[in-house]
Formats: C-alpha cells, structure tokens, sequence
C-alpha cells in the first residue's frame, strides 16, 4: 500500500504503511514537504554564507553475486567499497569498517546494516546495505508515468523517480547518495535484493560525546515538477535503521614558514594564506584577513540596504579567495597533483578561517604531499 505524502494531513486513521512507525503521521509529513524541495537542497553553514553543495552522484556500483565467491554479499560489498576508495594503497587509518556477517546463511533478510564510515571534516560518511528491497520497489512508480498526483499532464521538464532519505531520530530528512538521473537502480542487486548506499551526515549534527543516534531510511515516489520549481512525494516503505556516531579524523597540519599574502581588489582589504590541514578525504586551507569580524557571526540587519551591503562586502572576499584556490594545486612526492581545491564551507575559529574542501570520491595519503602551489607560489610541507 502506497499513501500519498498530502493525504495524511487530512486526519484519516491510519497512519503511515509501516510496522511500528518511529514517529507520528503528521510529524513524517511536515518534515518530509519541508525536505524535498530540489532547488532548496544545497544546506548552508551559517559561519559563512558558503553553499553547501550536496552532491549526489556515486553510489557504488555493485551487482555481482556475492554466494559464488563464498561470502556474505555484506563482506564484498565492503571489499568493493575498500577497493573503490583505495584505502589500503593510501594506508587511510580514519577508514572504520563494522562487523557484518561472514557466511551468506547469515544475511538477514530485511533491514538496514551499517558496512563502514569515514569522517572527512564536514560529514560523518557511512555506507549502508539494506536487504529485502523488492525489484517492484526499486522499479516501481504507482501513478501514470504520464500524469502528476492529481492527474494532470506532466510537462516536458517534468520527471518521475524513485528516491531514499534518511530521518535522524525521527526529526529531520537527510540525503542520501543515488547516481546521476536520481535513480537508484545502479546500487540494487536484484539476486541478493540489497541496496547499497551512502549517506552524509553533518557532524555538527552528531553527539560529541561517543555516543549514537538512529538513521532510518524511506523509499520514497517522487515527481520533480522542473518547470514549477518544486516536487511532491509518496512514501513507499520503511527499509531499516542503523545507528550512526562519530569516527576520528587525523589531521596532517602545516603551518607555512612564510604567509602567502593577498589582497581583495574590491576594498583593498588584505589577507595571508598561513598554513594548511590534510586528511584522508580532503585539504582545509588556513587562513586570516580583514572583515573576518563582520563576515563569520550571524546578523541582524536594520533594513535591506544594510543586508546588501553586508553581502557586497562577504562576495567580494569570497571572489578573492576563491580566484586562487581555484588554481591551486596539492603535489605529491610521485610528481602528480591533485588541483580545484574549492572548499565546500568555512569556518572561523581563534582568529583563523578554515575554507574546508573534499576530494569526493577519492582519498589520498597524506603522508605523500610534499608541497602546495597558491597564488604563484610553491611551498613545501614540511
């Protein structure tokens, strides 16, 4: 049984389509109208008016059968995900694996089981196996691929997809890793009926203290109405919970013997590039200039002419910064370089500003940078 999202604001019996559902009807719905909106997805860091860009684009690509090799089709997955990663080739320690089952026999038939996790700054990164997944929910859309929940045409910019999320202790609506085109197809395994996907939470989010919260995760049937600038959803089913926490991230710290100075064009305003951060997963640049005071707190604007001053003010630090990142480079002792080094946020602390990047998909060993190049200038790690 499929319920539409709007129908359980009508205050029908009921409920959701689930075995003991975490939290309330109405709760599941506010949330879930409040989450999927696809052109508000990007999640800001409010230290700094940086977008934080989400990018949805890899789920691992995992379809062999796991019973031919001889072991649970968790085991392979982790191997793949290992492989995929190059974990052992950069000798990446911030990479955690959980205990799964060994023996095929022991796979669990439904549900959600946490494979492995990785801290890179931002987000707690967890991959995640969930079993029992028919293909007819995978495949399945319920309405007329043709026409919108209420039965009208779908226009030409307007398209029909199957997407996961994740809800953290029954609060919120996360996102989840799905390939290019919002299908889900590509991490399903139709013999072993898993699903394998990643999901990021933000750490700010997370208990500093060790301790776990719930994430559940939702199969939902959604239409983006691109020519209305909005989507709408039905719930679909349940497919299990794992519970998340922080893992340690090592970080590599450099502090430059000599700042790399620059300047804002815009205001004359000065700054210096002072030192680096690298990790497993990414680069955070260190670095200090004038306005950090007015830029990195919250505000209360007087009126609108103030607002636009203040965002005149922020963009033309973020241009100046940016415009050598951008070209910056981060060189290894075999002679290649890993470029592009945008953060996705910053934030200050003790009088310093961390612009935070990630490699993506790939890791590095940290051990292995031998210098950065900004601004024209190369400087050694050491």
């Amino acid at each position: 049984m499929i319920r539409k999202i709007s129908e359980m604001f009508d205050g029908s019996e009921g409920g959701l389509p689930l075995e003991a559902p975490p939290f309330d009807a109405e709760e599941i719905c506010a949330l879930t109208l409040r989450r999927i909106q696809p052109r508000r997805r990007s999640a800001k860091l409010r230290r700094r008016a940086r977008s934080l860009l989400l990018v949805a684009a890899i789920v691992a690509l995992l379809g062999a059968s796991a019973y031919a090799l001889g072991i649970s089709i968790h085991r392979q997955r982790q191997e793949e995900i290992r492989s995929e990663l190059q974990i052992d080739e950069h000798h990446v320690e911030d990479y955690v694996e959980y205990p799964v089952p060994e023996e095929p026999e022991e796979m669990p038939t439904e549900g959600a089981t946490l494979l492995s996790a990785i801290n890179d700054g931002q987000f707690q990164q967890i991959w995640v196996l969930l079993s029992g997944v028919t293909p007819e929910q995978i495949e399945g859309i319920v309405s007329c691929e043709q026409t919108d929940r209420d039965g009208s045409a779908l226009g030409p910019e307007d398209h029909r997809y199957r997407w996961v999320n994740w809800t953290m202790d029954g609060e919120h609506f996360g996102d989840t890793d799905t390939v290019a085109g919002h299908s889900i197809r590509e991490g399903y395994d139709e013999e072993s009926r898993t699903l394998t996907l990643r999901a990021w939470v933000l750490l700010d989010e997370l208990p500093e203290d060790g301790s776990s919260v719930e994430l559940r995760f939702w199969l939902f049937d959604c239409i983006d109405y691109g020519g209305r600038g909005y989507s709408d959803a039905e719930l679909v089913c349940d497919l299990g919970s794992v519970r998340v926490g922080r893992t340690g991230q090592t970080l590599r710290t450099v502090w430059f013997a000599e700042p790399i100075p620059f300047e804002n064009e815009e205001t004359g305003g000065k700054g210096a590039f002072l030192g680096v951060e690298i990790h497993a997963t990414g680069l955070n640049w260190l670095l200090r200039h004038d306005d950090m005071g007015q830029m990195y707190c919250s505000h209360d604007f007087s009126g609108e002419e103030e607002r636009q001053a203040y965002l005149e003010l922020e963009r033309s630090w973020l241009r100046a910064i940016d415009e050598l990142e951008r070209g910056a480079t981060l060189n290894f002792a075999d002679g290649s370089s890993r470029g592009w080094l945008l953060p996705l946020s910053s934030q200050r602390s003790d009088g310093v500003v961390k612009d935070m990047c990630s490699f993506g998909d790939a890791t590095i060993d940290p051990d292995q940078a031998v210098s950065v190049t900004i601004g024209g200038v190369t400087v050694p790690l050491e």
